[in-house]
């Protein structure tokens, strides 16, 4: 628009400016002309010889004034003045070839003042044409002032404060600041700033998601250590100590506060139930089972309810599991090398007593035979004194050769019933009355001292039942009272303790009673209406399983 206001300026200052000039050349014409006319009536008055060449020049002056057309103005008054300055002169130039001189004097000054008339209208004209210019200009600058206004408050408004929003607001996205205002001008920048604005929300929406994404990460992480640092704690308490009851309990506990489970308890398959403290979750349906094994050996499930809305830690469960069959495992391992231990003491105390007292005592039996022999009858207090010598070596060497079974006896299962009924198996070849398990409690277990007193006890006791009772039959029950009391009893249908039982028994007796002592037990003889009972009367918690504490 500058440029074509500028253009427009220029031709029409040209324009206007050439015609003005042409009227300044008109006026210097017809002021020419006026001196001429001045001369041509001088020439009249004095010099009549030079008015041919004075003619001559006004009509080649006159001659190039035509006639003035202009669409600006009104030119009609000097056309008319014009015409009939043509006409005055056309009159004078007659009168001046008729030599009629008297009426030239008297046109001349008519023609005169025609000439000063039109010089003045072209000089009218000249000044409107340079109003025209001077209006033409003023229109143009104020033109050219208004766009140039009009073009400041647009590139302020449209460019200038939307660049510097735009810059503050790359400024704030480099401090991470997303939520900002942008400039939507109707041109270019718009565009730029749509773009800007795509560009921070895409960035708030990476920097949004890297940072949930770390955060997420990070719980999982911080989870992860809890988890590790749980089961570095559960297999430091498992396997630092003997493993008891409380210590499983206390191992639950622990178990259900971190995986968030509503109820827990551990199955073993020695008929063995650890309860939790938030209770079973075997009469559950939501119940869920976990088995506890190990190198192919199964030692139970662990069944846990979870809460409600909670989420599954499977992973953490069933590492849980895994570190508490490896505690079972190694617990019954070390059993085993304790049973091992103790079985091996025996056998070389068995050893020594064979290569040593054993011997000594046959000998001594011998001996006395040859000495009864040797010795005449009717010496009947010698013979008495031998035939009491010979009876209490017989009896010492019966009782040696019974501790030497004791020390022999050989403890390969872990689990005392299966130990039980392995013991009955070899004893069930001594005689022909059947020895049986009348009731049994599934999951009553023992530690190894303890595991080889009782089966020491029941030995002892079947043993006196197949010697001295003369029994058909012969019964053993195990139960665990709702006191937590285990009552063992060897029961046989014989006829009954009798008066020397004490006499002839008097080492069998006396050694079970020293291993119930070391057991903390009651051991009892009861005589029935047919037959004698033994029963064997212990704590199960406190002394089978070393607790030393009641979880319940």
């Amino acid at each position: 628009m500058i440029l074509i206001i500028s253009a427009a300026h220029i031709i029409s200052v040209f324009t206007t400016f050439d015609s003005h000039i042409e009227n300044i050349k008109i006026i210097d014409n017809l002021t020419s002309l006026k001196i001429s006319t001045t001369g041509l009536l001088y020439a009249s008055q004095y010099h009549p010889q030079d008015l041919p060449t004075l003619i001559q020049q006004i009509d080649t002056q006159l001659a190039n004034e035509p006639l003035f057309q202009s669409s600006w103005f009104n030119t009609q008054q000097i056309n008319q003045t014009n015409q009939k300055l043509a006409n005055q002169w056309a009159e004078i130039h007659s009168t001046i070839d008729q030599l009629r001189f008297t009426e030239t004097e008297v046109l001349l000054p008519a023609f005169y003042d025609s000439l000063d008339n039109i010089v003045k209208q072209y000089q009218v004209l000249a000044k409107k044409k340079i109003h025209i210019i001077h209006l033409a200009e003023f229109i143009s600058f104020l033109i050219t002032m208004m766009i140039g206004v009009t073009l400041y408050l647009y590139s302020k408004k449209q460019i200038v404060q939307p660049i510097k929003q735009l810059l503050k607001n790359v400024q704030a996205i480099k401090a991470h600041q997303f939520d900002l205002p942008y400039p939507y001008p109707s041109n270019e920048i718009g565009v730029l700033s749509q773009g800007i604005k795509d560009t921070s929300s895409e960035l708030d929406h990476l920097i949004s998601t890297m940072q949930k994404q770390v955060s997420e990460q990070t719980v999982a992480l911080e989870k992860a250590n809890q988890t590790i640092e749980f089961l570095y704690s559960i297999s430091q308490q498992l396997s630092t100590v003997k493993l008891t009851s409380p210590i499983l309990y206390n191992a639950l506990n622990a178990l259900a506060r971190q995986a968030n489970l509503d109820k827990l308890c551990l199955e073993l398959n020695n008929g063995t139930f650890i309860n939790s403290e938030h209770g079973c979750a075997g009469i559950d349906q939501r119940m869920r089972s976990i088995p506890i094994i190990i190198n192919g050996k199964p030692f139970g499930f662990l069944n846990y309810v979870l809460k409600q809305g909670a989420r599954d830690q499977y992973a953490l469960i069933e590492s849980f599991t895994g570190l508490v069959a490896r505690a079972l495992y190694q617990e019954e391992h070390s059993l085993q090398a304790q049973k091992i231990l103790l079985m091996e003491e025996r056998n070389i105390i068995a050893r020594e007593l064979h290569d040593s007292i054993a011997q000594s005592l046959s000998f001594l039996n011998i001996q006395c035979t040859l000495l009864h022999r040797q010795v005449d009858h009717s010496q009947q207090q010698a013979q008495q004194t031998i035939g009491n010598i010979e009876e209490a070596v017989s009896d010492a060497y019966i009782q040696l050769r019974s501790l030497l079974s004791t020390f022999r006896l050989s403890v390969t299962e872990s689990n005392f019933k299966e130990a039980l009924l392995t013991m009955i198996k070899t004893l069930q070849k001594q005689t022909a009355a059947p020895i049986t398990i009348k009731q049994f409690e599934s999951y009553f277990y023992t530690d190894a001292s303890q595991h080889i007193h009782l089966l020491q006890i029941v030995r002892e006791a079947i043993i006196n039942a197949i010697k001295h009772s003369q029994c058909s039959h012969i019964e053993i029950s195990c139960i665990i009272t709702d006191q937590h009391k285990v009552w063992i009893s060897i029961i046989d249908d014989g006829q009954g303790i009798v008066n020397n039982s004490e006499k002839d028994n008097h080492y069998g007796l006396s050694i079970m009673k020293q291993r119930a002592d070391e057991l903390g037990a009651t051991l009892s003889f009861n005589s029935l209406i047919q037959g004698t009972e033994v029963k064997l009367i212990f704590p199960y918690k406190k002394s089978i399983l070393n607790q030393g504490a009641e979880n319940d």
